[in-house]
């Protein structure tokens, strides 16, 4: 059996945000952001598909994660990733009321799954073209 501590990553609206970021080579890369309703969070679960204000969201994070997270999450991401010191891992987190950041989990064996040709996801394609900058130094 596993125990872990409920971490409350819900908004001012009642809903839950995970973030997921990639570190690869010592930079950062925003993979997505899943708004749902439920506390247990997978993206293509989450209440994205039939929500544009979800998505967009999520597309403005991918755009620009240091003007979404802030400086102080952004300081703890380095932080997190100078601690695992992987060259390839990644790291899922919510935002406490008072937004710090809550760590969920950190390792090895994230994945970056393609989105679907569904027109709803276009604005995630270029996570697979690997068209995304990196975020080191942000």
């Amino acid at each position: 059996m596993t125990v872990i501590e409920f971490l409350n990553a819900r908004g001012a609206d009642g809903k839950a945000r995970k973030y997921r970021v990639m570190t690869i080579d010592g930079h950062l890369y925003p993979v997505h952001l899943a708004v749902s309703s439920h506390w247990k969070i997978h993206f293509f679960r989450a209440d994205m598909a039939d929500r544009p204000e979800h998505r967009a969201e999520d597309a403005a994070f991918l755009e620009n994660m240091p003007g979404v997270l802030g400086p102080r999450v952004m300081a703890a991401l380095d932080q997190i990733q100078a601690t695992l010191g992987l060259d390839y891992g990644g790291i899922d987190f919510g935002l406490s009321d008072t937004g710090d950041l809550l760590l969920f989990e950190a390792n090895a064996t994230m994945v970056v799954n393609a989105p679907d040709p569904d027109e709803r996801w276009a604005y995630r394609g270029r996570l697979s073209t690997g068209s995304s900058p990196p975020c080191a130094g942000c």
